[in-house]
């Protein structure tokens, strides 16, 4: 075999092994990208959680009709055990929130 075919083979081949490394890199980095994101949208329903499980407090401590109590202690534990919920599926991917 000439020089030249195996000068070109050996391109080839390296050619390939950059391409390869190339993919893999975009592979990785895109499921970096995409867990980033995934932790920016659970924090973001953390803190709307959050935020809902204030309002429904001052909803309830805000009612005056007897017939409305039910309602509001019933949304009150609805938000508060999803603030729970999302802040501990947070922690377990190793979101750190700022305290409230």
């Amino acid at each position: 075999m000439e020089e030249k075919d195996i000068t070109r083979k050996k391109e080839k081949s390296f050619g390939s092994l950059v391409s390869a490394l190339g993919n893999l890199y975009n592979r990785v980095n895109q499921t970096n990208n995409q867990a980033v994101d995934e932790d920016k949208e659970l924090a973001k329903c953390v803190m709307q959680a959050y935020e809902e499980w204030q309002s429904a407090e001052n909803f309830f401590h805000s009612v005056a009709d007897p017939d409305l109590v039910d309602h509001a202690i019933y949304k009150l534990e609805a938000t508060k055990a999803r603030y729970i919920y999302l802040l501990k599926q947070a922690k377990a991917n190793g979101i750190r929130m700022n305290s409230h």
